[in-house]
């Protein structure tokens, strides 16, 4: 009857919005671990995406997890402490990746002393490490790498994404797939390679090569920027591509034959450990500051 249609009306709109979920805003997880000496650090983080920060001379480390619009209950977390030691890991529930949609994956913040020794991993999740000293070691499956002001010895493998290292001192090994390295530091050892990308290595001021070193690309260009009193033997080959060395350089040898690729062995200011720059498919380029 015509006089019951408000009411029905009414009673439709109420049943609508009663099977609208609520959202409460879920608070982040966090927890303070006390260390002491030198503490290390171990972490898996799955594809959360993970900033680390030095929080200077403390004697602590913090971890925060911000879950966004996800939520604790689809994620295995496991924490613990011995001694000077903490080990963290987030991992999402398999069935819960099967049923998710398109979401924000969680974030972690880790803060720690500056001085410490760091293991981490992501599967899918962007890694950001700043002002620490020590043992560095990263491995990520799919996902970009960003180092700043990082002092000692720094391990790198990373399967898809750039890679950005800037103001890097120390040792370092990086190993990458596919995607651009972008790298700058005060270096006494390099190995650097990747399959599929530009490379472009500034060794500044103060770089001092005590071991062997490689530089190494299957398929992009080499731009390497060294200084002016990097003392260096210097092999180059490039398999398809030209060479340009603007240093000043105490030729060794050239051989340019088309079935060899082009190489260049020379000694830097009277020559040192052996530095070697290999491409398999793209151009040399090695110039002074």
């Amino acid at each position: 009857m015509p006089h019951l249609r408000p009411a029905a009306l009414t009673l439709t709109a109420v049943g609508l919005f009663a099977c609208v979920p609520l959202v409460h805003a879920q608070s982040d997880w966090q927890k303070t671990y006390p260390v002491g000496g030198k503490p290390s650090l171990s972490f898996s983080t799955g594809d959360a995406s993970t900033e680390v920060t030095s929080c200077g001379q403390c004697k602590e480390i913090r971890i925060r997890v911000q879950w966004n619009d996800r939520h604790i209950g689809e994620y295995t977390l496991n924490e613990a402490q011995t001694g000077d030691h903490v080990n963290f890991e987030l991992r999402e529930k398999t069935h819960m990746h099967m049923m998710m949609g398109a979401h924000r994956e969680p974030r972690v913040f880790v803060e720690t002393p500056s001085t410490l020794d760091l293991d981490g991993r992501t599967s899918d999740g962007s890694l950001k490490v700043t002002g620490l000293n020590g043992g560095v070691q990263l491995r990520t499956s799919d996902g970009s790498v960003d180092l700043s002001d990082v002092a000692g010895a720094v391990r790198l493998t990373s399967s898809d994404g750039s890679i950005r290292l800037h103001n890097v001192s120390g040792t370092l090994e990086s190993r990458s797939s596919d995607g651009s390295v972008h790298i700058d530091g005060q270096f006494t050892g390099l190995q650097v390679h990747t399959s599929d990308g530009s490379l472009e290595l500034t060794m500044n001021e103060g770089t001092k090569l005590t071991t062997a070193s490689r530089v190494e690309s299957s398929d992009g260009r080499v731009q390497i920027h060294v200084p002016r009193s990097l003392a260096a033997d210097l092999e180059v080959h490039t398999g398809d591509g030209r060479i340009q060395c603007d240093l000043p350089l105490v030729m060794d040898g050239y051989n340019s034959k088309g079935d060899s690729g082009h190489n260049l062995r020379g000694r830097i200011n009277g020559g040192g450990v052996p530095l070697s720059i290999h491409t398999s498919d793209g151009n040399v380029t090695i110039a002074s500051l």
